[in-house]
């Protein structure tokens, strides 16, 4: 055999690898699309016990930090003279949250959120190594305290980018040893708030905070040190488990719930045919998401970066060390793999999607994928951050009502999700960018401190305010009083709940297509209405969105003799349940028209507890 036909074998095998690895890789990580044409995001509804909430941290919002990391990073420049931050902005006064956060208490009111996530700033209570500023604790629990009085429950962040520059000078998180003086710093501001705050983050995106200060170098310390990044990773990981571990054992611990905050950002191949994208795509991911949820969930950590950095890290401790996993995220990177040494990858954008001011595009469809992600961890989720840089405030509606719709849909697949917080409450010094990203729910003159609801913040504002449901879809509760109907009967006649008053109702919504329906009413007729219709009951089957020959041939089908109601639209339906929620309920309404009992589904207990309620009802 010649060298030629051998040349052209091992091209023929290695094109045939080529071609199987990319199918394989599309099939298993395909490219999430939804059809956003036809999906109507109205069509959401979240739980009455949600937490709805908006977040912020120190540095970015409170000004007159001037002792921190951050602090010096601004006022530096780099090997060009040129400042670091984008228009040579310096945090300053910010937007003076520590002087104006009762006014800011009230702007989170009139949004309607119940919850509101804010960092304490450590070089404030601890400026030097040795001396504890009381004034500034006792500032944040004021805090704590003006929003337990609004309604309003705080969720502290420990460390959220910033440090003493005491602590920066000793090496920061690059040195295990400094560790401790981050857990002494936690334990005390535990200690002084753990009485009145429940929810505690540990530390903010370390991903993040490794990825721009060791990386790219436009984070401090300015480095690119891919083996120390790996070390800085491990670290901050490591400080979270002591913390988690040590704030557990104090005095309100047990009560406590204590997270870690992880951003996941995925990084998708840019040519999905190409194999080089596809490698350092995967790379990233285990890299900066994979690395984290490793070490949660089995207690090994590896941060492998092939011919840069190559640590491996096992921590038993550090499995399931938290009550509940904080998720932010924004979006994805598109990634471009190079045979460069010097630069073996980039990050492109890509023509067809709608970008936000950050370099970063719209795709609630990741949202989901992260959320899915995190919930590996088998811990109830809480999304602390989610938001968008729209100086224009026009895609902030779009983006907001998207990307809760991928929440929605999240939860309603199974994802066990407790709370959402908006970034940000207001315009702020959004870090490298300084002034230029407008994130903020309230638009801020940074001249006289005035804040502005934005127009595409209504659409959060919406959302929190419509009806909430609770864990089986229902909007209203044991107690209430019932909804008044215009009932639509089958015979032609009509009813009016109200004329029933004195009586026992039972609302009986099904329809013609729900099995678990049809198997409940045979039951219904045999049970309830047979023995009970001539001592005070009243039964009426609800019908949703099918016409009136179908509903009188779905009631000579099952045999049934209690009379039916036309409910076009779900109407009716929807006063009770969300409209989007699943039929098969059974609403029972006491003599004073309050509603007595709920069911869903056809449960053989809960069925006869109903039964049982009925006869105490009618006995009243």
């Amino acid at each position: 055999m010649n060298i030629k036909k051998i040349f052209k074998i091992l091209v023929s095998l290695l094109g045939t690898v080529w071609v199987g690895s990319i199918i394989y890789l599309n099939d298993k990580y395909p490219d999430v699309e939804w059809d956003w044409k036809n999906i109507n995001t109205k069509d959401m509804y979240f739980p009455k016990n949600f937490i709805w909430g908006t977040a912020t941290a120190a540095h970015q919002v409170e000004g007159f930090n001037t002792n921190n990391n951050w602090y010096r990073w601004e006022h530096s420049f780099d090997q060009n003279d040129k400042s670091r931050i984008h228009n040579s902005d310096k945090s300053g006064d910010a937007a003076d949250h520590w002087n104006l956060y009762k006014k800011d208490i009230n702007l989170m009111k009139n949004i309607g959120v119940n919850a509101y996530r804010f960092s304490v700033e450590w070089s404030k209570i601890m400026p030097t190594i040795n001396k504890i500023d009381q004034d500034a604790i006792d500032h944040y629990r004021e805090v704590c305290i003006a929003l337990i009085d609004s309604g309003l429950v705080p969720v502290v962040t420990l460390h959220h980018f910033t440090h003493p520059l005491w602590f920066e000078d000793l090496g920061g998180f690059e040195k295990e040893e400094n560790i401790k003086y981050f857990i002494e710093f936690s334990e005390l501001i535990f200690n002084e708030l753990s009485d009145i705050v429940k929810y505690w983050c540990t530390i903010n995106e370390p991903a993040v905070y490794v990825s721009q200060g060791y990386f790219n170098g436009i984070f401090p310390p300015g480095k690119k040190d891919p083996i120390l990044a790996g070390e800085v990773m491990k670290n901050l990981l490591y400080a979270h488990t002591k913390v988690y571990h040590l704030l557990k054992s104090l005095k309100n611990g047990d009560k406590s719930q204590i997270g870690l905050v992880k951003n996941i950002t995925q990084f998708d191949p840019l040519r999905r045919w190409h194999v080089l994208d596809w490698y350092f795509s995967r790379i990233l991911n285990d890299i900066f998401t994979n690395s984290t949820i490793d070490l949660l969930l089995n207690g090994e950590f590896r941060f492998y970066l092939p011919g840069m950095a190559d640590l491996s890290y096992t921590n038993t401790k550090a499995i399931k060390a938290l009550d509940f996993i904080g998720l932010n995220y924004y979006s994805r990177w598109h990634v471009k793999g190079h045979l460069n040494p010097n630069e073996p990858f980039t990050f492109e954008k890509r023509k067809q999607d709608i970008q936000t001011d950050m370099p970063y595009s719209i795709y609630p469809e990741g949202f989901y994928e992260a959320l899915n992600t995190v919930s590996k961890l088998e811990m109830p989720i809480i999304v602390t951050e989610n938001g968008i840089a729209d100086d224009k405030d026009d895609r902030r509606k779009l983006f907001i009502n998207r990307y809760l719709y991928a929440l929605f849909q999240a939860m309603q697949d199974g994802l066990v999700v407790n709370g959402y917080f908006y970034w940000s409450l207001m315009d702020n010094f959004e870090w490298a960018e300084g002034y230029s990203m407008k994130f903020g729910l309230y638009e801020v003159d940074f001249s006289n401190q005035d804040r502005r609801l934005r127009d595409g913040s209504q659409a959060y504002k919406e959302i929190i305010n419509r009806p909430a449901v609770d864990s089986r879809g229902y909007k209203v509760s044991i107690g209430d009083k019932a909804p008044d109907l215009e009932l639509n009967m089958i015979d032609g006649t009509r009813i009016n709940l109200s004329e029933l008053l004195g009586q026992v109702v039972v609302l009986q919504f099904t329809a013609s297509w729900c099995s678990v329906c049809i198997q409940e009413m045979p039951h219904l007729e045999k049970e309830v209405w047979l023995p009970f219709k001539d001592e005070g009951l009243m039964l009426i089957g609800i019908d949703r969105d099918e016409p009136l020959e179908v509903v009188k041939r779905f009631k000579k089908q099952t045999g049934i003799t209690y009379p039916l109601a036309l409910d076009p639209g779900a109407n009716h339906f929807s006063k009770f349940a969300h409209k989007n929620a699943g039929v098969t309920r059974n609403v029972v309404i006491d003599k004073k028209g309050n509603i007595a009992f709920l069911t869903r589904l056809f449960d053989k207990d809960e069925f006869e507890s109903m039964k049982q309620k009925i006869k105490l009802l009618l006995k009243e």
